[in-house]
């Protein structure tokens, strides 16, 4: 044990490496990206192995599986074909992990069951390990703190999971409640853990559907347990995108700051060509959003503060040996090459040291160990020689140890088990996460213990080998932890952004506080801004007064006009707000009206925001008052007026702009029969008035669409009936039994209803009227609503209007809408 080992005998060693990052950040990709030696990828999967990414993606019609490498997962290098298996050719989504020195691949040949390759290489070659074990496609592996793998794949009925007995053995299939996307196929999981919360994302409705996306479902269970949907829909969407429409297949990584997760996916080209796209994930609280999808350019993933690959033949000027050991480098490996008798430590050492927080990743691989106590591993917060911490691997009991010491005494050693294949003389990673007085330690991905009031504060960094030869790769240390890394980034503009995602930089940079200290005492960020719980999840921004502000990086996609809505919560009848671009005030005053309460949480849409495209920063300023908000949603917006009219004489008008089902022009009327739907105007549409005329010759269950965006069919087909359900907005409808509105997120939630009686092959006139978040609902009386409705509940605040009809015979004459 260290606390049993003689000062006199310990010698220490810590190595770092320093590459800057630029404070401003770099902003050098477009979605979507094309790779050296590719016409066109689907499915990509990115690992990490020792500081370097490494992409995969699907199989065509020939034998080989194309394989990238990438230090900042933009800029790739094409590293060949990583194996020329028979079961390559139509091979659907390899997936890698690696394990105890094995690369592990799974991929499904054309649909037909799983195979197991495996590599020494993550560059290959893989060769086939197993037979056919079955299991439907996009097969993924989740491997849990304990150990534990699993196994995820696709179904019509929901995601499938199964606990493995081994990389290569895979158990009976549990059907994950909660998971089936829209009643439909659903494909492409990914399971991540953070902070006790799964994250499901999945994939579904239909690869070349415009429609395909990501969702998102969460629990606290683990991944043989039920999932809940996330409330707010798809997390990555965009039908009618154009070259960046049907994205989906995605998957998620850590990106090279150590902190910031990053979702990789493909996109679907007219021509059915899929390529590479990248967008930065945040999370506020237990809520994950993804600021995307992007497709102007966007920062690239911010580099560690500090790394070293020991890509060079010697350790290099700027090191010294404080006390023994036998260091070399090879082969782009950091090696201690001495052992002995009596257990030691060696350090190297620079100036380099971390922020009081941070995150550090470390690997680490035994050569050959001694016979007094060999450990190897990780020295963090070194200050001098009486104050720094270890995280150790003992290869001989199997287990990790962690202490620190601090006024040159040691603290109580914990030991963790580690798996009983863990295998100490493959290369294995480190990683330790320091926030506050917590620190978290993992080994390979695995969260193996968490400590709190060690004692430590900022530090250097570095390798230690105590009686065992050694050879330690990539290390690297960020100053974000805990997902700040999200903070500073520069989110996309349209998007919505979390107000918890303010700038870094404390009081004066990244906000202005008139109070000291943190009122609601959630979300802690070490600063005087006050947040609290938000019932809709995560946390919000409160207390809000007179004076105060908060900044927020943003990439812009377009000089123009654009609506902000802002969710927010209130009892104060005439607090004001003000939304500034850098210096330019780009709203003037707006007052907030009250919201009955400071959990009665409403949008209100501030129209008109002139911005400019590019890298800017975003201050919402307080100006007088008291409020709380939760999020900022910028939409781009068309606020001129317009009156469109249709009466469908011998065609459809050129408004129209999107069609699904059979649509014809039948004696001078628009007609549907059964399934369908068709839009007309502008996404950027915030408030106006529509009318029609509505006739069911058989069934009746039709009507007109409001704030329409990401209309799309079902299936690969372009199918109406599976793509019934497919779209973002609200629908007034008509049926024999009364008048009803409801909204549309790729699913349907009932809003309003009133009972009525409507008879078959009888013309009314509806008229549906959308202003801020009230929408009214007319039926032949046009002074007053049968439905007068405010959507309170992330209401959409723009988008086109059209009409639908659901598995109905129904006609409609005489439309026109106007701002």
């Amino acid at each position: 044990m260290m606390s049993r080992i003689s000062k006199k005998m310990v010698v220490l060693v810590c190595l770092v490496f320093a590459l800057i990052l630029p404070v401003s950040g770099a902003y050098a990709y477009t979605n979507y990206m094309t790779l050296p030696s590719e016409s066109g990828i689907g499915d990509p999967y990115v690992m990490k192995y020792n500081g370097v990414y490494y992409l995969y993606t699907s199989g065509g019609s020939s034998v080989g599986f194309k394989c990238w490498s990438s230090t900042d997962a933009v800029n790739w290098t094409y590293a060949g074909l990583c194996s020329t298996e028979s079961i390559t050719v139509d091979g659907y989504a390899p997936e890698v992990f690696y394990w105890n020195g094995t690369f592990y691949m799974y991929t499904s040949p054309g649909g037909g069951g799983h195979y197991v390759l495996t590599s020494t290489s993550p560059t290959g070659p893989f060769t086939v390990a197993t037979s056919n074990l079955g299991h439907s496609i996009d097969g993924s592996v989740f491997i849990e703190d304990n150990g534990n793998w699993y196994f995820l794949s696709a179904g019509g009925d929901g995601i499938h999971s199964a606990l493995m007995s081994s990389p290569t053995s895979i158990g009976s299939d549990v059907v994950l409640g909660g998971t089936q996307m829209s009643g439909q196929w659903t494909e492409a999981p990914t399971l991540i853990k953070r902070n006790g919360t799964y994250y499901l994302t999945e994939s579904g409705n239909h690869v070349v559907s415009p429609g395909y996306r990501v969702n998102l479902a969460t629990n606290t269970a683990g991944p043989l347990s039920s999932f809940t949907q996330s409330s707010t829909g798809p997390i990555l969407l965009n039908s009618e995108g154009g070259s960046n429409q049907a994205i989906g297949h995605s998957g998620m990584f850590v990106g090279p700051d150590l902190d910031t997760y990053y979702m990789v996916y493909h996109n679907l080209l007219a021509s059915s060509v899929r390529h590479y796209n990248l967008d930065a994930v945040g999370f506020n609280g237990n809520k994950m959003v993804v600021y995307g999808p992007s497709s102007w350019s966007m920062q690239t993933p911010a580099a560690p503060n500090y790394e070293d690959r020991f890509n060079r033949a010697s350790i290099g000027a700027g090191y010294s040996n404080l006390n023994g050991g036998t260091w070399g480098i090879t082969s782009s490996f950091l090696t201690q090459s001495t052992k002995g008798s009596t257990a030691f430590f060696v350090e190297y050492e620079n100036t380099f040291t971390t922020a009081s927080d941070y995150t550090a990743e470390f690997n680490v691989q035994e050569t050959s160990r001694g016979t007094i106590a060999p450990r190897f591993g990780a020295v963090y917060g070194y200050v001098d020689a009486n104050n720094y911490g270890v995280a150790i691997i003992n290869g001989v009991t199997k287990q990790l140890e962690t202490e620190v010491l601090v006024g040159g005494v040691w603290s109580t050693q914990v030991l963790t088990s580690l798996p009983a294949s863990f295998d100490s003389t493959k290369l294995h990673t480190i990683r330790v996460e320091k926030s506050g007085t917590t620190y978290k330690y993992f080994v390979d991905g695995m969260l193996k213990e968490t400590k709190t009031g060690a004692g430590l504060g900022a530090g250097k960094v570095g390798y230690l080998a105590v009686d065992t030869a050694a050879k330690f790769g990539y290390i690297a240390t960020s100053n974000k932890v805990n997902g700040n890394g999200i903070f500073d980034f520069y989110k996309p503009i349209p998007g919505t952004i979390e107000a918890v995602h303010y700038n870094l930089g404390g009081e004066g940079v990244g906000y202005h506080d008139t109070a000291a200290g943190n009122s609601g005492g959630q979300y802690i960020r070490n600063d005087n801004v006050d947040i609290r719980n938000n019932p809709e999840g995560g946390h919000n921004v409160g207390w809000n007064a007179t004076g105060e502000w908060l900044k927020y990086n943003v990439s812009v996609k377009a000089t123009g006009a654009y609506n902000l809505g802002i969710r927010y919560a209130t009892t104060y009848a005439n607090s004001q707000v003000r939304v500034w671009l850098d210096s330019t005030d780009v709203t003037g005053i707006v007052t907030l009206p009250a919201t009955g309460g400071w959990d009665n949480w409403q949008t209100y849409t501030i129209k008109g925001l002139n911005l400019t495209a590019g890298n800017h920063t975003i201050k919402v300023e307080t100006v007088t008052g008291e409020y709380d908000f939760y999020t900022l949603k910028f939409v781009q917006a068309d606020n001129s007026s317009f009156t469109k009219t249709d009466s469908f004489a011998t065609a459809f008008s050129g408004d129209w702009n999107w069609s699904g089902g059979n649509w014809s022009i039948v004696s001078g009327a628009a007609s549907i029969n059964n399934m369908g739907k068709r839009t007309l105007g502008s996404t950027g549409w915030s408030d106006y008035t529509v009318e029609a005329d509505i006739k069911g010759i058989g069934g009746l269950n039709s009507g007109i669409m409001v704030r329409v965006q990401n209309p799309a069919q079902g299936g690969a087909d372009n199918d109406a009936g599976l793509g019934t359900d497919f779209y973002q907005g609200y629908f007034a409808s008509i049926s024999t039994g009364g008048v009803g509105l409801g909204k549309q997120n790729y699913n349907w939630t009932a809003l309003a209803s009133v009972a009525g009686t409507y008879n078959l092959n009888t013309w009314y006139h509806m008229k549906v009227v959308v202003s801020g978040n009230n929408i009214k609902v007319y039926v032949v009386d046009m002074v007053t609503p049968k439905i007068n409705y405010t959507d309170n509940s992330t209401p959409f605040i723009n988008g086109k209007v059209g009409l639908r009809a659901h598995a109905a015979n129904t006609q409609f004459d005489n439309f026109s809408v106007t701002h």
